[in-house]
C-alpha cells in the first residue's frame, strides 16, 4: 500500500463522465467536414470568379444579378468561417451553394443548350453536397434547393418533348448516386468516430466496475490542482478488507462480483465526487469542495459497503482520509491517505482513519525491527 508515494502522471483532457455520445459524435462529425466544406465553397467561388471574368463581356444584361450572387456567395463563405455557433457553418454553406448555383444558372441562360450544362453542374453540386453534409435531411434540403435553381421551368421547356424522359432518368440517377454517397460516407464517419469514442472510453474507464480508472484519476486530479493551485483538496483512499480470502474461498468470479458491488456502493456514497478504481481492490475518491466533510464521505462509503454480501460473505472496506494544503504534490497527498488507510487496517478494518490536516508535516513511519541475516545452525564439531 506504499505504491502511491511518488505517483503522478502528466495532465491531459479527460473524457467527461457520462458524456452524451450523440452530442460528442455530432460535434466530431461537424469538425471533420468543416475543412472539407470550406474547401469546396472556396473552390466553387474561385471557379465562378474565373467563369465570370471570361463571360463578363457577353453577359452585360445579367451582370447585376451575377455580381449580387457573387456577393451572397462570399458572405456565405465568410459566415462558414465562424466556428460558433454550430448553425453558422450550416447556413453559411447553404447560402454559398445556392448563390453559386444561381450565378451559374444565370450564365447558362445565354447558352444555346442550357440543359447540356445544367445537368452536369447539378451532379457536381450534388456530389459536393454529399461530401460536406453530416445529416441526410440537410443534404436533401440543399439538393432540392439547388435542383430547383438549375431545373426551372425555362430549362425544362427548352428540352424537346421526346428527350424529357431521358432528362428525368438522368436526374433520378444523379440524385440516387449523390444520396447513396452521402449515406455511405455518413455511415463510415459515424463508425470511425464511434470507435474512437469507445477507445477513449476504454482508456479512461475501468472495464470491470465502470468507474474511472487509475489514468483518469491522476489526470483529473492533476488538472484540478493546476486549475486551482491555491485550493485545498482531500483524498479518501479505500481498500476492500480480506479480498484475497474471497478469491481463495469462492474463486475469482466471486471476487469480480464483489468488486462490482463495492464500486456501485462507492459510486452512490461518494456522488458527485470523482470515484476511481486505482487497481485491484483499491479505490479512491477525489474531493475538491472545501464545504464537504471528507470524513463524512469516507464514513458513507464504509457504511455503504458494510451492507453488501457476496456468496454469503459480508463485505467491508477500510478508508484513509487526507486533506492537504495548497502547493502539496499529489503523491504526497496519496502517501498521507495511504498511511491513514494503514492505520485503519491496524484498528481492525471496516473503519476509517484521518491523516494529520497539514500536508507539510513529516510523515510518521513506525520504526522497523532490525533485520539480521539468517544462517543455518551448525553443530559444534568435536574432535
Amino acid at each position: 500500500m506504499k505504491m502511491f508515494a511518488d505517483a503522478g502522471l502528466p495532465g491531459r483532457e479527460t473524457m467527461p463522465a457520462g458524456a452524451d455520445v450523440g452530442r460528442l459524435l455530432k460535434r466530431a462529425l461537424r469538425d471533420e467536414v468543416r475543412p472539407l466544406g470550406l474547401a469546396c465553397q472556396g473552390m466553387g467561388l474561385l471557379v465562378w470568379l474565373t467563369t465570370l471574368a471570361v463571360t463578363m463581356p457577353g453577359m452585360a444584361d445579367a451582370l447585376a444579378g451575377q455580381l449580387l450572387c457573387t456577393a451572397a456567395a462570399a458572405f456565405g463563405v465568410l459566415l462558414s468561417l465562424v466556428r460558433r455557433p454550430a448553425w453558422a457553418l450550416h447556413w453559411g454553406s447553404l447560402i454559398a451553394v445556392v448563390a453559386l448555383a444561381w450565378a451559374f444558372r444565370l450564365s447558362l441562360r445565354a447558352s444555346e443548350a442550357p440543359a447540356v450544362w445544367a445537368l452536369p453542374l447539378l451532379l457536381l453540386f450534388g456530389m459536393c453536397l454529399a461530401l460536406c453534409h453530416v445529416r441526410v435531411r440537410d443534404f436533401l434540403l440543399s439538393f432540392a434547393v439547388v435542383g430547383a435553381v438549375f431545373l426551372d421551368g425555362t430549362l425544362v421547356a427548352s428540352v424537346p418533348q421526346g428527350q424529357r424522359p431521358l432528362l428525368a432518368l438522368f436526374l433520378a440517377f444523379a440524385f440516387l448516386m449523390c444520396l447513396l454517397t452521402n449515406v455511405a460516407l455518413l455511415r463510415e464517419r459515424r463508425a470511425g468516430h464511434l470507435l474512437r469514442l469507445q477507445m477513449g472510453r476504454l482508456a479512461y474507464e475501468d472495464v470491470l466496475t465502470g468507474l474511472a480508472n487509475r489514468r483518469a484519476f491522476f489526470e483529473a486530479a492533476n488538472a484540478a490542482i493546476a486549475a486551482a493551485p491555491q485550493g485545498r483538496f482531500s483524498l479518501v483512499l479505500l481498500d476492500v478488507d480480506d479480498f484475497k480470502r474471497i478469491n481463495d474461498r469462492f474463486g475469482h468470479e466471486a471476487g469480480d462480483q464483489a468488486l462490482v458491488a463495492v464500486a456501485g456502493a462507492l459510486r452512490r456514497a461518494s456522488a458527485p465526487h470523482l470515484c476511481a478504481r486505482l487497481g485491484g481492490e483499491e479505490f479512491c475518491v477525489w474531493i475538491d469542495d472545501e464545504a464537504v466533510s471528507p470524513p463524512a464521505v469516507a464514513r458513507a462509503c464504509v457504511s455503504g459497503v458494510h451492507q453488501l454480501q457476496v456468496a454469503g460473505l459480508r463485505l467491508s472496506i477500510s478508508a484513509g482520509v487526507a486533506t492537504v494544503e495548497p502547493d502539496v504534490p499529489l503523491g504526497r497527498a496519496l502517501a498521507l491517505a495511504d498511511e491513514a488507510l494503514y492505520q485503519a487496517k491496524a484498528r481492525g478494518k471496516d473503519t476509517l482513519a484521518v491523516a494529520p490536516p497539514s500536508g507539510r508535516m513529516p510523515l510518521i513511519v513506525p520504526p522497523q525491527p532490525e533485520r539480521r541475516s539468517w544462517r543455518p545452525w551448525r553443530p559444534t564439531r568435536r574432535d
